[in-house]
């Protein structure tokens, strides 16, 4: 059911009754098992065969084919699903351009894309097979806050899959890219797509304080649509009062406004700064932090009463095909952290590759 302002269409996109120009609180409930179009309009269905003519020919018959030889619907399904599967297609954001017959350059030749490669291709394919089906867009997934644990959605979980109508169960979601890439479905973005892909703001842990930073950015701005533009003018004068604020006038608000959003900047400037001169006072410290973090992934935590050289001493004898490197890194820890070398810039780059072939 759609909020008091909006409405749904037939094809269940909610839709607001007016031009949205500001932030909007509204409550929906989730029915996660559901069915949908059990008697369906002959005119959907229909509208959901339409192909454009002459288009793909490789594809319609690959689909023909199917279709003479499956007994059911859902047979037709199953056998598109395990070609994106069992064939080579690969999930990527940089897929190579399409010419002028996309679906089959993409089903036979490269073989390589994102979820709407997959969910317009599956689409067709089922429509050529005499299955209607549609194209549906939306999001997949989100990320805790853990600041104060809300869910965020943000623009990189938009997703696309594809419903399909079968006889007896009406529309059914299929999500075809989740036979090509189990991860985008399980885990999300960052885990699907390769390394150099990848934002660093949404997966990866090397800018982690960034992204700590940027959660404490967005609960404080949860906190105050929640507390002050998302409620009614009651519960803002509530909040205001609290601050000492009795009237609520513009001038006021602009001025809790630029307090509050000083403060927040303020504070995530000093963080920032103390961060940034740590991290220049201790990078021989942190380099060999990564060292004995890359050992315990192998099985060979450092021990807290364990010296550098006795750790090197252990990693050789646990693993002898990488005694050389780990008594290097141990060498160059000692000279740099004791020996009074912290300032050699040589020996520090030295130190750093050296850490860096360990992963």
């Amino acid at each position: 059911a759609a909020p008091a302002a909006g409405f749904l269409t037939n094809d269940y996109q909610m839709r607001s009754r007016r031009l949205v120009r500001e932030r909007l609180r509204y409550e929906m409930e989730s029915v996660p098992l559901y069915r949908i179009g059990m008697y369906e309009r002959n005119s959907e269905l229909n509208a959901a065969l339409r192909l454009p003519a002459k288009a793909s020919p490789r594809a319609r018959a690959l689909a023909e084919t199917w279709k003479q030889e499956s007994a059911n619907a859902q047979e037709i399904v199953s056998r598109a699903l395990n070609m994106y599967r069992e064939q080579p297609f690969i999930y990527t954001l940089a897929p190579p351009a399409l010419g002028d017959d996309p679906v089959d350059e993409f089903l036979f030749i490269t073989r390589s894309g994102f979820c709407e490669h997959y969910a317009s291709s599956f689409t067709f394919l089922m429509r050529a097979a005499g299955i209607p089906a549609r194209v549906v867009t939306g999001y997949l997934g989100g990320e805790i806050n853990p600041v104060d644990g809300y869910l965020v959605v943000r623009q990189s979980e938009a997703h696309a899959w594809t419903e399909v109508w079968l006889v007896g169960e009406g529309w059914v979601r299929i999500d075809p890219t989740a036979a090509v890439s189990p991860l985008r479905v399980e885990s999300g973005l960052a885990a699907a797509v390769p390394e150099s892909e990848r934002n660093p703001l949404l997966g990866g842990d090397r800018l982690d304080w960034l992204k700590q930073a940027r959660f404490a950015w967005d609960a404080v701005a949860n906190s105050w649509n929640q507390w002050v533009l998302g409620y009614n003018p009651e519960r803002q004068t509530q909040f205001l009062s609290q601050l000492g604020l009795e009237q609520v006038t513009w001038q006021n608000m602009v001025i809790v406004l630029m307090a509050s959003s000083g403060v927040i900047i303020l504070v995530l400037a000093a963080a920032l700064f103390v961060r940034l001169i740590r991290q220049r006072r201790e990078p021989v410290q942190r380099l060999y932090q990564k060292f004995c973090d890359a050992m315990a992934r192998r099985g060979a935590p450092r021990r807290p009463s364990e010296g550098p050289r006795d750790f090197a001493a252990r990693i050789s004898m646990q693993f002898p095909e990488i005694r050389e490197q780990a008594q290097q890194v141990s060498a160059l820890y000692v000279a740099l952290r004791y020996g009074g070398k912290s300032k050699d810039m040589d020996l520090l780059r030295e130190f750093r590759d050296a850490v860096r072939s360990f992963g």
